[in-house]
Formats: C-alpha cells, sequence, structure tokens
C-alpha cells in the first residue's frame, strides 16, 4: 500500500461521525519539503559532515567524496582548454594572413578556403574543450553534497570508504527536511471544502496549545467517500509555537466554522 492510500485511510480513521457537520477536523502534521539527496558523480566518501538530527544550513556539506581525482580532470581538462585556444589564436592569425594574401591576388581560392576551414576546426576544437572544462569543474562541485536549504538530519547512509556508484542511479546518502514549514493534511467535506480559500486562517489547536494556521490548498477531486459522502484533501501551513516544534505523524485538531 502506497503512503498516500496509508494516509487516507488514517485521517478516514481520525474522521469523526457526521464528519459534515463537525466544528473540528482532524489533520496529520507532515513536511512541506523532505528530499533524499545524492550525487551524481560515483567516488569514495572520505567524510560525513552531519549525523541524524543535527540542524543545517543552506548550503552547508553533508558528504564528501574523495576530491582529488576531480581536481586531477579539472587540471587536465583547464591544460588541454588552454593549449586548444592558443590553437584558435593562432588559426585567427592565419586566416587574418590569408585574407590580406587573398585580396592581393597572392593566394588562391583553395589556399584561403583552407585557412578558413582550419579557422572554423580550431573554434570547434576550443569548444570542445571548454565544455570538457565545465563538465570537470561540475563534476568536483557534485562530489559534495550540500543542503539545498536548512533544515534538519532525518537520515544519513554513507560512512567514510564507502564507495558511491552513480552511473546509472543517484544512491540516497542523506535524507533532510526542512524544519521551519510544516504542513497538516486533512479531509473535509464538499460543503467544507466550498467555505475554504487559500491562504484563509483558520483556528488549530495541537496538544491544547493554539497554533498558527493557512490554508495552502483544497482538493477538487475526491480522495475518500464514506457513508455521509465524498471528502476532499485540505492543506494547512503551520507555524508552531516558540519552543514548542511540532512533530510528524501528530494530529492538529481544525476549526473550520
Amino acid at each position: 500500500m502506497s503512503r498516500t492510500c496509508c494516509l487516507v485511510v488514517a485521517l478516514l480513521v481520525l474522521l469523526p461521525p457526521a464528519a459534515a457537520t463537525a466544528a473540528d477536523v482532524p489533520a496529520q502534521v507532515t513536511w512541506v519539503q523532505r528530499v533524499e539527496l545524492g550525487t551524481l558523480v560515483s567516488g569514495v566518501v572520505s567524510e560525513v559532515h552531519v549525523t541524524p538530527g543535527q540542524a543545517v544550513a543552506e548550503g552547508e556539506p553533508l558528504v564528501s567524496l574523495d576530491r582529488r581525482g576531480f581536481a586531477t580532470q579539472v587540471s587536465r581538462r583547464q591544460a588541454e582548454h588552454e593549449h586548444a585556444r592558443a590553437m584558435l589564436d593562432e588559426a585567427i592569425r592565419e586566416d587574418e594572413r590569408a585574407i590580406e594574401l587573398y585580396d592581393r591576388t597572392v593566394l588562391s581560392d583553395f589556399e584561403r578556403n583552407q585557412a578558413l576551414v582550419a579557422l572554423k576546426a580550431a573554434r570547434a576544437a576550443e569548444a570542445r574543450a571548454r565544455a570538457a572544462l565545465v563538465a570537470a569543474r561540475l563534476d568536483l562541485e557534485r562530489s559534495v553534497i550540500r543542503a539545498p536549504f536548512a533544515g534538519a538530519v532525518l537520515a544519513v547512509a554513507a560512512a567514510p570508504g564507502q564507495s558511491v556508484v552513480s552511473e546509472l542511479q543517484s544512491r540516497p546518502l542523506v535524507t533532510l527536511a526542512d524544519t521551519a514549514r510544516l504542513r497538516a493534511r486533512g479531509l473535509v467535506d464538499a460543503a467544507q471544502a466550498a467555505r475554504l480559500q487559500p491562504g484563509a486562517d483558520v483556528s488549530a489547536t495541537l496538544r491544547g496549545l493554539a497554533v498558527e494556521a493557512r490554508v495552502a490548498h483544497i482538493g477538487y477531486e475526491p480522495v475518500a467517500t464514506t457513508a455521509p459522502g465524498v471528502h476532499y484533501e485540505l492543506l494547512v501551513d503551520l507555524v508552531a509555537p516558540p519552543g514548542r516544534p511540532l512533530r510528524v505523524g501528530e494530529t492538529v485538531n481544525l476549526g473550520l466554522e
């Protein structure tokens, strides 16, 4: 059974009888943003910078691969590009001389065309070398997994010395979630859905405490059907009270009257 189906079943269990007339709608806390991070390049893990539960800032390194091979490739591609650039500069000078001689009728059409072909070949070689250098620099950059946003580390599946092969599929090494933004997912009937608007504030309580809540989305298609009728998905953005963090899986009661 998929996670979505399990969530719908859980919400139906939480749903009180005669939900169409109930003042409170139960909703389960879930993540707004949760990602499994891996690397697009293969290598050997040299350092794991984080542990589960650790808070990280955006851009902070999470896992590093051994960078020596990637740095060597960058140096090699840099040298190849410099050589290609020098050959292109020489081809440009040769073409300029060919134009001058051709205008003085000293150079034949064939020789003029040969200089032009050599210039085009030098430009193509320089473009290939430049692209290879950019790719090598990208590989070096991708050898370090960084946090795409501020949040908390949920899981780490990497250890120093571990081989990472990413030829066909990137393997998740770190799971990260945005703890600053949480969302509650519940079910409402057609009448309740009609009264709600995205962006509207709603009352919400968790563990007997008031929680700031704002409607993020009301579904357009029914996700569940019970005896009273059909139900639609309701997503509500939450702001936890200071010093009282929300946790995924908890139940928030939403007052929709």
